[in-house]
């Protein structure tokens, strides 16, 4: 009888799905000073150019199950629209170069902490319409930095996108936890675990 030989190059994807859970764990920030946790104002996150000055979003994910050795393949970060826009932002996204990110607040401002060497441009260069889901380009460099510090426990990561120089009056609006936590910012992870 021939002895069975298990075949390495087939290749199990796990897909993981993450949402922000509480109301600390997502908000904006204006002009790298001021932080509201629920937004600017109807419960949404602005991020962009206001006119004034550039508007960032900041979100944080509890508990990102990654297996040991496990590869990540994609990591795409979604957000809900709030509004329809016709507007032209430009969009840099990092993560928070901690190995268990905390919640935000006035003294825990993301423009305050360290940030991820790897970034990932996002221009959405297209219309957004209201309640519809959108999704960044690929920011799996940016999670591989996260968790491949000696320090990272596994409790929670955090990502930001910022303002990239949008030109002025062009940004987007994105609902934030406290709209309903059904609309808050997700965290899609897919991973393909250590086959060897």
């Amino acid at each position: 009888m021939a002895k069975y030989r298990p075949n390495n190059k087939l290749e199990k994807k796990i897909l993981t799905l993450l949402q922000v859970l509480i109301n600390t764990d997502d908000g904006e920030e204006d002009y790298d000073t001021t932080w509201y946790p629920n937004g600017f104002a109807s419960n949404q996150i602005s991020i962009g150019h206001d006119g004034t000055g550039s508007n960032d979003g900041a979100f944080r994910f509890l508990r990102p199950c990654i297996p040991n050795n496990a590869k990540i393949v994609k990591a795409v970060l979604r957000v809900k629209s709030g509004v329809n826009s016709t507007k032209r932002p430009v969009f840099v996204i990092k993560g928070l170069k901690e190995p268990a990110s905390n919640t935000f607040g006035a003294g825990a401002r993301p423009s305050s902490r360290t940030k991820t060497t790897a970034t990932v441009a996002w221009t959405p260069g297209a219309d957004w319409a209201i309640n519809t889901w959108y999704e960044s380009p690929d920011i799996k460099a940016i999670i591989e930095e996260i968790i491949k510090q000696d320090e990272y426990t596994g409790k929670a990561l955090g990502l930001v996108i910022e303002d990239n120089g949008s030109p002025s009056n062009n940004y987007e609006n994105i609902y934030d936890f406290n709209s309903a936590p059904a609309n808050a910012a997700r965290l899609i992870l897919t991973l393909q675990p250590n086959v060897n």
